[in-house]
């Protein structure tokens, strides 16, 4: 089972929903959660990888500065961010717009062009200028957040081990009972078992590659 986690789009984002104008630039996370696929823009971790994350609405040019304060509800503009990244990147603009340095996102930038995920050493590995900025103002090798991809990749190797192990069982367990080797009662309670096992791994899964269903929103658009 191959994983995509933490690794960067390999071509640019085509923004897919169009919500209304609202009165607070905070109503669009709900938006910019399904547009991005809950996945902070960014440092790429799922939001659903652990209870509580703080994530919200990153303004890429900052509504900070003067000249961008008419982009504060622009959805264009709106980012999908963890807290992290989102401290972090703050008013962050180059003085000269001609020659950057900038932040790389999805829509602007083909970002696997500027950085690239090293699933051995789990860095966040630059390949320019503005992959090396990105990293370095948003910290994406801090030691703990290496850390954690390590291990979540580690985590997600063994549980698709385990996963392919409890179905292999699932199926001699059934062929016990066709053999009439079983009675019934016997294959149906190992069976539920196994089951519960097996939703209980896909959901860690789900969780930990951002994969997980969203919970449909009235008037998505």
């Amino acid at each position: 089972m191959n994983f995509t986690v933490f690794q960067y789009p390999k071509s640019k984002h085509t923004r897919s929903l169009t919500p209304r104008l609202f009165k607070r630039y905070q109503t669009y996370k709900r938006y910019l959660q399904h547009e991005f696929a809950r996945t902070c823009v960014y440092c790429r971790q799922p939001d659903s990888s652990a209870p509580n994350l703080n994530f919200g609405v990153d303004h890429y040019r900052p509504k900070g500065i003067a000249k961008f304060a008419s982009l504060e509800r622009d959805y264009q503009n709106l980012y999908y961010c963890c807290g992290s990244c989102n401290s972090r990147k703050n008013n962050d603009w180059p003085k000269d717009e001609l020659k950057g340095p900038y932040i790389v996102n999805p829509c602007d930038y083909i970002m696997s062009q500027h950085l690239r995920f090293e699933s051995t050493s789990g860095i966040m590995a630059p390949r320019t200028k503005f992959g090396e900025y990105t990293e370095e103002l948003l910290q994406l090798n801090d030691p703990i957040q290496v850390e954690y991809r390590k291990t979540t990749l580690q985590t997600l190797k063994m549980a698709a081990s385990h996963l392919a192990a409890l179905k292999n069982q699932k199926s001699e367990i059934l062929k016990l009972f066709q053999q009439n080797k079983i009675p019934a009662d016997v294959y149906n309670d190992e069976s539920n078992a196994i089951d519960d096992e097996i939703e209980t791994i896909e959901v860690l899964i789900q969780n930990n590659t951002g994969t997980k269903p969203l919970l449909r929103v009235r008037n998505l658009k």
